[in-house]
């Protein structure tokens, strides 16, 4: 008779059980660098608008600015065409060339389709499109001890831009910044935190000409004590 090979029970047991004890030690991991990796490409976003409004400023010569609205966890890119500081006024705040019929580089019968408060007309980045739970700050969140790259105080909403704004002038310069370490307790810089692995990201332009930096702090929900922050560009 031809032997008959197969796996018997007890086999079978100690295979599940070690898929099991594997499953374990790994999904921690991977939720862990899943909710780093999110808070991180939501900053990342942010660097490529910063460089996307400095673009458009250069070549449509004129101001863009990017505000930020905290209690909406957004913020908007685009011109403001009536000088507020903020990107909120229908036929006024645009971005790039839109709905304009009569040349003036305005919109014309823009309109508010979803209701958000923001034309249409101007861009639009919601923090919730990044993920769940990552947030402006740490409002809801995990505390840092402090920001890069000194020890500032970090706001808690997140935002140390003046006025929660930051612009991009024609020939690529920025103006709304403090850019002193020892007058800017906030060092021009806006932060992004997952809030329950407490993963917290800085992104701070560093001088007029609107040089960008991003950091990563050290620490984390279970590293609380933790004061260094990591360069990351």
């Amino acid at each position: 008779m031809l032997k008959q090979d197969g796996v018997t029970l007890v086999e079978l047991i100690i295979i599940i059980a070690i898929i099991g004890i594997l499953a374990a030690l790994g999904i921690p991991e991977i939720n862990r660098f899943a909710a780093d990796s999110k808070v991180r490409s939501c900053a990342t976003d942010l660097i490529q608008n910063m460089k996307v409004a400095r673009a458009m400023a250069i070549k449509e010569n004129r101001e863009y600015l990017i505000v930020f609205d905290t209690a909406n966890q957004r913020y908007m890119i685009g011109f403001d065409g009536d000088g507020d500081n903020n990107l909120t006024t229908l036929n006024s705040d645009t971005f790039g060339i839109c709905q304009d019929t009569d040349n003036d580089r305005l919109p014309n019968n823009d309109t508010d389709t979803n209701g958000d408060g923001i034309p249409d007309c101007v861009r639009t980045v919601n923090l919730m499109n990044c993920g769940n739970n990552i947030i402006f700050g740490y409002s809801t969140g995990t505390t840092p001890p402090n920001g890069p790259p000194v020890t500032p105080v970090i706001p808690g909403s997140g935002i140390g831009f003046p006025g929660g704004w930051v612009d991009f002038n024609p020939d690529g310069s920025t103006d709304n910044i403090i850019n002193d370490p020892i007058m800017s307790q906030y060092n021009d810089s806006a932060y992004f935190q997952q809030t329950t692995r407490g993963f917290s990201y800085c992104v701070q332009i560093g001088n007029h000409a609107g040089n960008v930096n991003m950091w990563k702090w050290d620490g984390d929900a279970d590293n609380l004590t933790v004061t260094t922050w990591t360069e990351l560009r």
